[in-house]
């Protein structure tokens, strides 16, 4: 925890590596007092340099965060003296930019969510495999549709007839096996 120089009530919120900050890529830190950029550097990467942004100098109308998510993983932050634009970013070429995108949406909510007041905070671990959940999405989708076009049931046409046992009037699916209500006898209609 070096690396953060966290205040005794700090607390971090979520956490994402390989965010650009201008030219300069790291790891992205929100806790519920900062934001932090953080920059290794040296050889052996134990050099650390952070850009520290108050929470509480962020801009708010009507209630909610200037924090704009935009498209390719990006988001525009404005704050009381300025603006700051975050990129997030991955070096996995299959659903990167999805990934990206939904990245920042994750930030804005949480930025909003920080600013509201509220305790509840989307950390969601990034350990799946990326691009599994849009890949899941699809292919729900996609069964879905199979599912709508295949299991159309063939029109089941329904009949009356008489009872072969007690000639009483019975009725149902044709082809199904009916019992008389009056003389508990089966039969196929």
């Amino acid at each position: 925890m070096d690396k953060y120089n966290l205040q005794s009530n700090e607390a971090i919120i979520i956490k994402s590596e390989k965010v650009y900050h201008g030219n300069k890529t790291g790891e992205l830190v929100l806790t519920n007092l900062n934001l932090i950029h953080i920059v290794t550097k040296g050889i052996f990467k134990t050099t650390y340099t952070a850009r520290r942004f108050p929470i509480k100098q962020i801009k708010l109308f009507n209630g909610k965060a200037q924090v704009i998510s935009g498209k390719n993983g990006n988001i525009d932050i404005y704050f009381v003296n300025g603006q700051e634009s975050f990129r997030f970013w991955n070096d996995e070429t299959l659903f990167s930019e999805k990934k990206a995108e939904k990245e920042a949406k994750q930030w804005t909510d949480n930025i909003n969510r920080l600013l509201a007041g509220e305790t509840d905070f989307d950390t969601a671990d990034n350990t799946a495999i990326p691009g599994a959940e849009f890949i899941a999405e699809t292919l729900k989708d996609t069964i879905d549709t199979f599912k709508g076009v295949f299991s159309k049931t063939a029109v089941e046409e329904r009949i009356t007839k008489k009872c072969t046992a007690c000639g009483a009037s019975i009725s149902g699916t044709k082809g199904r096996i009916v019992c008389c209500q009056y003389c508990n006898s089966g039969q196929q209609l």
